[in-house]
């Protein structure tokens, strides 16, 4: 359980618009119209909030870039910490030049504004209810295998400026052994920018990501057999823990 300190840090998302995904939605889009609009989009996104506000305002840097370079050429998951309004845009620079699409939850996709925005940055729902995994299954695997990248927030919830690691879902985890690829985990880190010892801003961070080893399934999924749920489970917990020794190190060193 999170404490209340944490708790009024959420960012509630109301489902304005509520949404039935039906079972032929296309989670992961590649015709060409998407495609064309998302590239303008990302550039964008990526001018105006990666460069003008991480890079410049933020000092955004990110560490462990080459821990992703024998997966150039191949598909894979990657999971990160829910702890800022951008922080997907921070995932986003720091896996540059490749993108990656994004799983949220459905309730983001029922939303005002972000919905829309979502989308066109290559984001897709995670349908509510126990079969939602299920459904997202089939599209993720595939995508993996043909080489793209996907992102996920086991956190699930967004706990804006929270820097802590709270309980993991474990959906990612599955899917990467269904695709039998690695997890890479990402952190982001942050403490706010003083200007003669005074904090500027609660907003105004320096921000640093830091991307981990892959992580592999420790028991591979073969054809025909179940996901070993204790692999499952062990690849979680491994992910879990870096972020959180990073975290722990990161603002030992601040104080």
């Amino acid at each position: 359980m999170k404490s209340d300190r944490v708790r009024e840090q959420q960012v509630p998302m109301k489902s304005v618009y509520p949404i039935t995904i039906p079972p032929d939605y296309t989670f992961i889009r590649t015709d060409f119209f998407y495609s064309f609009f998302a590239e303008i989009a990302y550039i964008a996104f990526g001018l105006v909030l990666g460069v003008g506000f991480l890079k410049i305002i933020c000092r955004h840097k990110t560490y462990g870039r080459k821990n992703l370079k024998p997966l150039k050429k191949q598909g894979f998951i990657t999971v990160a910490n829910h702890c800022h309004l951008f922080d997907t845009v921070m995932t986003g620079m720091a896996l540059l030049p490749r993108k990656a699409w994004y799983a949220s939850v459905q309730r983001n996709f029922e939303a005002p504004y972000y919905r829309k925005m979502f989308r066109i940055l290559q984001g897709f729902p995670i349908p509510d209810g126990v079969f939602g995994l299920r459904q997202i299954l089939n599209p993720v695997v595939t995508a993996i295998k043909q080489g793209k990248i996907v992102h996920f927030f086991p956190e699930e919830e967004l706990w804006h400026l929270y820097q802590g690691i709270d309980h993991f879902q474990k959906g990612a985890f599955y899917l990467a052994h269904q695709a039998n690829c690695p997890v890479v985990p990402m952190v982001h880190l942050f403490k706010p920018r003083t200007f003669f010892g005074r904090t500027i801003s609660k907003n105004i961070l320096t921000i640093k990501t830091v991307i981990g080893e892959p992580i592999y399934p420790e028991v591979p999924m073969k054809d025909g057999e179940r996901v070993n749920l204790e692999s499952v489970q062990k690849m979680t917990d491994r992910a879990q823990e870096w972020m959180k020794t990073q975290m722990e190190e990161y603002h030992q060193n601040k104080k």
